[in-house]
């Protein structure tokens, strides 16, 4: 079954609320709200493939979507270089020019929103508002924290990012960085996207593969399920389709 995303507003915060003095919870509530109203209550993922500093790629050969990261823009041969490769997506580290021209060139940008612990709502706000200001299409947000992902503070960052970026239509989870139960969890907080990669086997994590963020398919669609929301694929094409296996 295929499923049509809508895009719709944001809900705004109540008129003379501010999100630094809502609790984590109250904060949750309306991440969600938000994000289901211009999403529907559902979570996607997608296989995607990584084009590395040295030309070559990290995934499935038959991914939907391939991304750089900013980092290896350069030495893949720059923004045009990436394009003929068939690079859908850019992973940007900050506002850049480089971000600005992979938007212009109609490729998906998305910025990662750096976090550590310690740091206040103000900064954060104000972090965000300047990524909310862009002068180009940001596709989603990626938070990315700075040491250990510490979880409630995460969720609570996940929760601003919701909410403080109405133009930004997506929120993705890291796996990675986050490991599957906070990432899960983000989901309660506004999240809407999983960032890992999407095999079709993957070892136990045991021993020296107990940290690999590698998910499959059905391993995606029950952590997204697990969160209570609806698992669904986003395809090349950019539709989504609901998994029901």
């Amino acid at each position: 079954m295929s499923l049509d995303p809508r895009v719709t507003a944001a809900l705004p915060v109540d008129a003379g609320q501010s999100l630094a003095d809502l609790d984590l919870f109250a904060l949750g509530r309306q991440a969600t709200a938000a994000r289901d109203q211009r999403l529907g209550r559902r979570g996607s993922f997608v296989r995607a493939r990584q084009l590395l500093a040295d030309g070559t790629w990290r995934g499935p050969r038959d991914a939907a979507e391939s991304y750089v990261d900013e980092s290896d823009l350069e030495a893949a041969g720059g923004l045009d270089g990436a394009r003929r490769t068939g690079v859908h997506a850019l992973v940007a580290g900050r506002l850049s020019p480089a971000a600005h021209a992979a938007a212009d060139a109609g490729l998906r940008v998305i910025v990662r929103v750096p976090f550590k612990l310690g740091e206040s709502d103000a900064e954060r706000l104000e972090r965000l508002a300047e990524i909310d200001a862009a002068p180009f299409a940001i596709w989603g947000a990626l938070p990315s924290p700075g040491g250990e992902p510490y979880g409630l503070d995460t969720l609570r960052l996940f929760a601003l990012c919701r909410l403080s970026l109405p133009r930004v239509p997506h929120l993705l989870s890291d796996v990675g960085a986050l490991g599957p139960r906070l990432a899960q969890m983000a989901f309660g907080f506004g999240a809407d996207e999983l960032f890992a990669p999407i095999v079709a086997e993957r070892a136990l994590r045991l021993g020296a593969n107990a940290h690999n963020p590698s998910l499959t398919r059905k391993e995606a669609a029950t952590l997204i399920r697990g969160a209570g929301l609806v698992p669904a694929e986003r395809l090349g094409s950019g539709a989504l389709e609901e998994v029901t296996a």
